[in-house]
């Protein structure tokens, strides 16, 4: 976590360049952060915002629920490969979610977890650890955070990682 915050800052000005589609729909997201968003609200916005610049579906690893959805929810998540999973007393980011928790092969591997972002995160700690494949619409997502925030096997990037990789610390 410290080093998505570390990075926060360059990646939102790298975002937030962007224009046509990747800023329409980053603006949604994009929009909480000036509302006094605590940490953790913080880092959901740059993730998801991230997952959306890299070109990556946010709705197939980040699957958001309201409670009144919830049965639907779990039929759905039966199905699910690999993703984070977040229930809501309502649709907006605002409402502290009330459950999330991580999904492989239909399965919940991991509930009550703290926040988005550490959803997220023990994700991608758990595909490392276990040598998995990183989820196939995922690529870009997962090597970013391997390669850029946790400076993993950094020497070898993909080019649209390296580009992005290069913008950061130019921003510095």
């Amino acid at each position: 976590m410290a080093q998505l915050d570390k990075y926060s800052t360059q990646l939102l000005k790298i975002i937030k360049k962007k224009g046509g589609i990747i800023k329409a729909k980053t603006a949604s997201i994009l929009q909480f952060l000036d509302q006094d968003a605590d940490a953790d609200l913080r880092r959901e916005c740059v993730l998801k915002s991230l997952i959306i610049y890299l070109g990556e579906c946010l709705e197939d690893l980040i699957k958001e629920y309201t409670m009144s959805e919830k049965d639907q929810a779990e039929q759905e998540l039966e199905s699910t490969t690999m993703a984070v999973f977040v229930l809501r007393e309502n649709s907006s980011l605002l409402q502290q979610p009330k459950e999330i928790g991580i999904i492989i092969d239909g399965v919940e591997v991991l509930n009550e977890l703290s926040s988005v972002a550490a959803g997220v995160m023990m994700l991608f700690g758990l595909c490392f650890a276990l040598n998995m494949e990183y989820p196939q619409g995922f690529r870009f997502t997962f090597e970013a955070l391997q390669k850029i925030l946790m400076e993993l096997g950094s020497n070898k990037m993909s080019s649209k990682i390296r580009k992005l990789n290069g913008e950061l610390h130019t921003a510095q």
